[in-house]
């Protein structure tokens, strides 16, 4: 689509990359690491360092800000919506990894392995939903489409829903058709394969369909051609005109490179339409940026990561025009996947942040770098063998020391390490560890 740390080391915090085997545990970590009710369980130095993405673990940072393979904050993307938010989040799903014609990330799209992995990891880190893009029948981007429908239907409260790219009407293109035809066929087809799917996203039991730049390329009669399928749809479009389309039921909103500011006018703008057309759903969207110079069609578009702030004011946007009495419907994170655009989140975000603990008498200080506003919580944990920990407790941003001997920690020598959960989808931090032995009542 156009527009589209780790081992430990003794001396520095471990940077992307370096994760060894990935496991089933550390993917479905606790999506709210800052739970208290999760204080004072065991977890390990390999859980809380290395590549619990989906990410392949030999994924490796890129020019265009990916970066690589991280342990990635599972703190529910929720929290970064207002108040008492409603909104379904569903992330934006490539599935055309491992052709010839697409970079290599590591993995193949259409290995059922891998799809299991990337579901998991979308719930780990509380998203409701996929929205896959998908490209027409019968090729590796519709086997992968059915391997994620079959997963989501095994997630109770997961969703999928399809995305016709107008790339599928190039593709699937016959001779003396016309739009309709075409779209037709692609229709007829996403309906029977798709649409009876338990997990199937839908709007008041009718399913919900999105298109990539369909209307601007081909302009087909969308009345003639659902009234070709036996099971009406609701129609997405885009932006803040697809609110007005003769056949609209919502619009969705997109990372803009080219809009200035960020695209958060553009999102205002989208935003306040929507607001306007009280009958139809609004999809919002979060990015973290955009980037596609290693892209096989870069026309050079950067949007700027800055460090994670991006991501977070996409959410501050919605935060600031919708609340507890006027939801949000639905947010699309822009995307789960796309390397090659420079959206994907599936890696991780980088923060840009880092910390350096240290011990003096019983107390446990750190020291940071970066923006405090990319963390959620300081997690601190206790090793007696350098390799299982015990959680002994968070703070909030903010706080720099933590008095030890309120914690009960037991006696003889201990590793104490302090981990920088970011908000969710960043990465996380956690450097070496500090050597401590209690001497409290001493």
């Amino acid at each position: 689509m156009s527009y589209r740390i780790c081992v430990i080391a003794m001396l520095c915090v471990c940077l992307a990359g370096c994760g060894s085997s990935r496991t089933a545990s550390n993917l479905n970590s606790s999506t709210n690491p800052s739970n208290p009710a999760s204080l004072n369980t065991s977890t390990t130095v390999a859980d809380q360092t290395e590549n619990n993405s989906s990410a392949a673990n030999n994924f490796a940072s890129q020019s265009n800000g990916n970066i690589g393979a991280n342990n990635v904050s599972k703190v529910n993307v929720h929290s970064l919506l207002y108040p008492g938010a409603t909104t379904k989040v569903l992330a934006h799903m490539m599935l055309w990894f491992g052709q010839s014609d697409h970079m290599n990330v590591g993995y193949t799209s259409n290995d059922a392995g891998q799809v299991r992995r990337q579901i998991q990891d979308m719930i780990s880190r509380g998203i409701d939903g996929v929205v896959m893009d998908w490209y027409g029948p019968n090729n590796s981007i519709d086997q992968a489409a059915q391997l994620v429908m079959h997963e989501a239907e095994k997630h109770s409260g997961f969703s999928f829903s399809i995305m016709i790219d107008a790339g599928a009407m190039g593709s699937n293109w016959c001779n003396g058709c016309s739009a309709e035809d075409v779209l037709g066929n692609l229709l007829q087809y996403v309906e029977k394969t798709y649409f009876p799917s338990s997990a199937y996203l839908n709007l008041g039991g009718q399913p919900i369909v999105t298109n990539f730049d369909i209307d601007s390329k081909y302009s087909p009669n969308w009345q003639k051609v659902n009234s070709q399928l036996k099971v009406a749809p609701r129609f997405f479009f885009q932006d803040d005109g697809g609110f007005s389309h003769p056949m609209s039921d919502g619009s969705y909103s997109w990372v803009m490179p080219e809009t200035g500011n960020f695209g958060l006018d553009y999102l205002w703008n989208f935003y306040s339409v929507g607001i306007g057309f009280g009958k139809e759903e609004t999809v919002g969207a979060a990015y973290k940026g955009f980037n596609d110079t290693l892209a096989g069609w870069s026309s050079n578009r950067v949007m700027d990561q800055r460090c994670g702030k991006t991501w977070l004011q996409t959410f501050s946007q919605i935060n600031s025009l919708y609340n507890q009495g006027r939801q949000l419907p639905y947010l699309q994170l822009v995307t789960w996947n796309d390397y090659e655009e420079g959206t994907e989140i599936e890696s991780g975000i980088d923060s840009c942040f880092s910390l350096q603990a240290s011990v003096t008498a019983n107390t446990l200080n750190w020291s940071t770098a970066g923006d405090e506003d990319n963390i959620d919580n300081y997690t601190i944990y206790s090793s007696t063998d350098g390799q299982n920990l015990m959680k002994l407790t968070y703070v909030k941003p903010g706080t720099r020391s933590v008095d030890l001997c309120s914690l009960g920690i037991s006696k003889g020598e201990q590793q104490l390490y302090v981990q920088a959960v970011g908000k969710p989808s960043m990465a996380n931090r956690m450097p070496a560890p500090v050597n401590y032995t209690p001497s409290c009542g001493n």
